[in-house]
This record gives structure tokens, C-alpha cells and sequence, in this order.
């Protein structure tokens, strides 16, 4: 069985919620109080055990309900016009996230900031759904930058809505959170926070130390030819989103932003990364969060910053390693 789930259609198979039985000592079977099983009804395999009060929504439903939330949020797009992009979930199907995008309602944060090139951005929606009630639905608005699949947003610069699975009506619940200024208020809390970042300077021998320590890359602490190795690839991806996205975008913190949710979004199988892509995405937005602020104070010092993460030496010395290979290289 595969480790993940990345088809639309491996996430949508048929559930149903059934009593649960225990059988007595006598042979009879009595129902177990207050325990239900929700099962996949191609081979009544057991997804997972929910209580009396937990009311089904199969990813089906949530979907469709994010699409009509698309046409309602973007009034200027049809529901049909929002396209998976990307499908993650665990090979039990207990959970999973899928991301809708939107390929011509697209706008510039730039755009009368002064800045030269254009980069292009699409509104998206990720919609989660669990079995277990651990994840209620959950549609998280943002938008993703076209040149790249990279699909994290700061969460305080977006909106979630969350609908409980005890709701007795998940369609209205979510639509009356929803109107037409919706997606005016997005495109400027997020045209806010990019021009912040790429005003913020950050040269490229910080982005490793950030990156790691935001990510919680730690270097493994005990040595094998195996876990040097491991260890040395996650190293050399690191290098690799600090150079492209450096080139590409500037020693900023929009570079920095792109480098940092480049890794998140397409995380390496390796040994020593024991957290998903969407774990990933989770602390690249939890450390955005508050960098963004720091951007926007007017006075970042990026070497001042790198100092006071969670090991000031290690990543000071990082830092200072990665700009005598930067310098090494440029001669």
C-alpha cells in the first residue's frame, strides 16, 4: 500500500457509518454504547471508531461544499473552474487535504510598487476533511505564485473557516461566513505582506539558519555512514532553494518566503526528514507569522535576527560558514 495519498479518486472511495458489536459470552452480539465505525464500503474495512456525535462528511462533500465556497468568495469564477492541484492524505484515508486553485483570476502584489518584474499569483483553497473528527472541515483561502506549486499562506494573513463535524448544517454554516468583499480583503492583506518581505533585506548566507531553524532541521547527533549522507542531501537542498531563490528574487524575505515554502511544499525523502509536507508548511507559516512583523518594523538586521533563534551558535555559525562559501564562490 502507498505511504500517501495523492489521486483525487484514492481519497474519495464510499464510506458509511455502522453500529459496532461485541460479542457476549453467550454468542449474542450487543452493540457497544456510544462507539460507531466508519468503514469503507468496498471492503467494509474499518477507517476509524467516532462517537455517537460525530457526523459524517465524506471528502465528496467537503469538496463540493469548497467549490461553491470558491464561487462565492471569487465572484468572478464558476465553481467548475477551480482545479485540484494537489491531493495529500495517509494510505488509511482517515484524513486528508486537497488544494483547489484557480488559473485566471490572477492579480500582482507589485503592481505600482515600483518593481520591475511581474509575479503572478492565483487564488487557491485547501480543503481538509478527517474520518476520526480529529480534523474538522476546514477551508483555508489564499493564494499561490504561479512560476511555482508552492502552496503555503501565513495563516493570519488568510482566512480558515472551520465547521465542526457534530454541525448539523455545514453548507450554510460556511456560506455565511462568506460574501463578495472576501476576496478584496485577501488580495490586500496579502499585497501588504509580500511588499513587506520584499522590502526586508536578508542576505543569502542567513537563509540556511533560518531555514533550518524555522523548519526544525536539526543535524543528527549520533554519526553513521548512513545518517551523514542522509544528512548531507537535506544540506544540499537546502543550498539549492537558498541559490535559486537568491538569483531569482533578491537577498530578501520574499526570497527567503519562496525558499522556505519551495522545501515545504516538495520535501525530500530522506532519512532524517520524518515530517510531511504539510507539517512542513505548517511551521514555514507559524514562523511567518511573526517574521512578517519583524519585517514590517522598518529596521530588520538580519545577522541580529539569526542570533537570537532557538541555538544563537549554531546558527550563527552557520551563517558564518555559509557566507565564506558564498564569497569562495563569487571569486
Amino acid at each position: 500500500m502507498a505511504t500517501r495519498l495523492t489521486e483525487l479518486d484514492q481519497v474519495l472511495f464510499p464510506v458509511d457509518i455502522t453500529p459496532i458489536f461485541v460479542r457476549t459470552p453467550c454468542g449474542a452480539l450487543k452493540p457497544i454504547p456510544g462507539k460507531r465505525a466508519v468503514v469503507d464500503t468496498r471492503s467494509w474495512r474499518t477507517v476509524s471508531v467516532v462517537g455517537d456525535r460525530y457526523r459524517l462528511v465524506t471528502n465528496q462533500q467537503a469538496l463540493d461544499c469548497a467549490r461553491r465556497c470558491c464561487e462565492l468568495a471569487f465572484p468572478d469564477t464558476q465553481a467548475e473552474e477551480w482545479d485540484v492541484r494537489t491531493v495529500d492524505g495517509p494510505s488509511t484515508g482517515v484524513h486528508c487535504r486537497v488544494d483547489l486553485i484557480h488559473a485566471t483570476a490572477t492579480f500582482n502584489p507589485f503592481r505600482g510598487s515600483g518593481a520591475s518584474d511581474p509575479d503572478v499569483f492565483s487564488p487557491f483553497v485547501r480543503m481538509t476533511n478527517s474520518y476520526n473528527g480529529t480534523k474538522a472541515p476546514c477551508l483555508h483561502f489564499g493564494f499561490l505564485r504561479e512560476l511555482c506549486s508552492n502552496g503555503l499562506i501565513v495563516p493570519k494573513e488568510s482566512v480558515r473557516i472551520y465547521i465542526n463535524h457534530g454541525s448539523p448544517d455545514i453548507d450554510h454554516r460556511i456560506h455565511n461566513k462568506l460574501d463578495e468583499r472576501l476576496s478584496i480583503k485577501l488580495r490586500e492583506n496579502f499585497t501588504n505582506f509580500v511588499q513587506a518581505l520584499r522590502n526586508c533585506d536578508v542576505p543569502r548566507q542567513f537563509f540556511k539558519p533560518i531555514l533550518r531553524a524555522a523548519l526544525r532541521l536539526d543535524e543528527p547527533t549520533f554519526y553513521k555512514r548512513s545518517t551523514v549522507a542522509a544528512w548531507a542531501g537535506i544540506d544540499a537542498c537546502l543550498d539549492d532553494v537558498s541559490y535559486r531563490y537568491s538569483r531569482a528574487l533578491g537577498d530578501n524575505g520574499y526570497g527567503l518566503l519562496n525558499a522556505m515554502t519551495d522545501f515545504a511544499s516538495n520535501p525530500p525523502q530522506n532519512q532524517v526528514v520524518r515530517r510531511d509536507r504539510h507539517t512542513f508548511q505548517a511551521l514555514a507559516g507559524n514562523w511567518l507569522s511573526g517574521f512578517s512583523k519583524e519585517c514590517k518594523k522598518g529596521s530588520f538586521d538580519a545577522e541580529r535576527y539569526v542570533s537570537g533563534l532557538s541555538d544563537p551558535a549554531k546558527n550563527a555559525a552557520t551563517a558564518k560558514r555559509e557566507h565564506q562559501r558564498i564569497t569562495r564562490q563569487a571569486a
